[in-house]
């Protein structure tokens, strides 16, 4: 169906006008010219939501590519470097040989003989299901009566009764990756150990979680000392539910250490306690909750979510009225990409090409006093935050932008699209303290199976242990 296109009405003939004021005729120019700009706008308005719509109705995925590269990188590794294949294994389990054919498969004949042999290496994952039983023995002390009983290193419970046949550590660590980190949800992972040849209920591994984040909870407590050592943090938020009700899924990450605490709100007081005694720099995004951190703390602000607020901004406007947000973003542009080349600078060239980025900022934008009501509300929060923006120009430690947040809350975001939020207070205590310890695993390139499993064995079930 065609849009019918938005038009002025034809304008009466100049006879219409005759014995009007001048004062009345340049009235009625002045509204005929705001007419023309407020339909162009309605009409990219128009153009933009229809796109939008046919998005909408498309059964690709919307972060899809939206336009085709041309020149797209090969895969693999970049020119100049050595050919390279998997590294042969010290040691083969199985030999088999596979002779050949004692009859020629072309013409039948039976007189075959050997010319020769060559040998293929295979790697391969062989599970099968362990059934361990433990024989405790126990004793009483003859001269004080103390009772003591043994324990095996593969234990990871003095259970007695019902309660004597549970899973193993592996299982369980296996599970709480599943889960946790690759956002399974429960009952998938249920059928993944039911192929392995473990069979078990849903409700069990919800169970088990909540029993391991009660021993990881002393770990978890130290880690959150070892955030707070971090010489920068990054923070972001997202949506939650804890019960079917709305709350907000906080993360803050540092180079090697993560925590994820659910809270109810998305304000400033749900993290500023546990900020309180940290004393670098805390990298935020444009949400006014950071503003009242950005008080107390040295904040640095996220150039991206910066610039796309600037390019917003430069769509509505019209006429030389974009000036400002154009120079505004091509500056920001400019930043971003010398902070991202940053580490392959030498020092003096770095500290020349950041001071001057600071100049300019503060000759063009700190000075300019812009007419358009739009602009000046920019060029306002502009100056408020001028000491977060130049953060990273003034810092080599800070990053020009809050990329690190947005990728470990993906965790949380992969979670509640598969297998849902948590379904109680107890759900979310525990996913604050498995995720937390299994992404700082993974940043400080720790198996974090074979952590979890040493930690279930551990004769002192609520002792902390940290691996960094």
């Amino acid at each position: 169906m065609t849009r019918p296109k938005f038009a002025l009405p034809e304008r009466p003939p100049p006879e219409a006008f005759e014995g009007a004021s001048p004062a009345l005729i340049a009235y009625v120019e002045a509204l005929e010219k705001a007419l023309r700009d407020l339909t162009a706008a309605f009409e990219k308005h128009v153009e933009e939501t229809e796109r939008l719509l046919r998005e909408g109705r498309r059964s690709a995925t919307p972060f899809r590519r939206k336009k085709k590269v041309r020149h797209r990188k090969k895969p693999g590794r970049k020119g100049g470097h050595s050919r390279q294949r998997r590294a042969t294994p010290e040691h083969v389990d199985e030999e088999h040989d596979a002779p050949h054919p004692q009859r020629c498969p072309c013409c039948g004949s039976e007189n075959v003989e050997e010319v020769g042999t060559y040998e293929q290496l295979q790697e391969e994952i062989v599970t099968k299901r362990i059934t361990r039983r433990f024989t405790i023995h126990q004793g009483v002390c003859g001269a004080c009566g103390h009772e003591m009983e043994g324990r095996h290193p593969f234990q990871i419970s003095t259970a007695r009764g019902p309660a004597s046949h549970h899973l193993g550590p592996e299982a369980l660590a296996l599970a709480t990756k599943l889960h946790y980190g690759e956002g399974v949800p429960f009952d998938k992972v249920r059928e993944h150990l039911a192929d392995l040849g473990l069979r078990v209920s849903t409700s069990t591994l919800v169970r088990a979680m909540e029993r391991i984040a009660v021993r990881g909870h002393a770990t978890f407590e130290a880690l959150l000392d070892e955030v707070l050592s971090q010489e920068v943090l990054h923070i972001d938020e997202t949506g939650w539910s804890v019960d079917g009700k709305p709350c907000w899924l906080w993360v803050i990450s540092g180079a090697t250490a993560t925590v994820y605490f659910v809270r109810d709100t998305r304000g400033s007081c749900e993290v500023e306690d546990f900020l309180e005694d940290f004393a670098g720099v805390l990298v935020t995004d444009g949400a006014k909750a950071y503003d009242k951190l950005g008080k107390t703390l040295t904040r640095a602000l996220c150039l991206l979510h910066l610039r796309r607020n600037v390019r917003e901004l430069e769509a509505l406007q019209t006429r030389g009225a974009v000036c400002v947000p154009r120079a505004l973003d091509e500056w920001l542009g400019r930043v971003i990409e010398l902070v991202g080349r940053r580490a392959k600078m030498k020092p003096e060239e770095w500290q020349a090409k950041s001071s001057e980025l600071q100049k300019e900022f503060e000759q063009v934008f700190l000075a300019c006093k812009p007419t358009n009501e739009a602009n000046r509300s920019m060029i306002e929060r502009i100056v408020k935050w001028q000491d977060a923006i130049l953060r990273c120009l003034r810092d080599e430690r800070v990053p020009a932008t809050n990329n690190h947040a947005e990728r470990q809350v993906r965790p949380g975001v992969l979670l509640r699209k598969r297998g849902g939020c948590s379904r109680s207070k107890r759900g979310a205590d525990t996913y604050e303290i498995l995720t937390s310890l299994l992404v700082t695993a993974r940043q400080r390139g720790v198996d974090f199976v074979g952590w979890l499993v040493g930690l279930l064995r551990q004769p002192e079930p609520l002792a902390p242990a940290p691996f960094w």
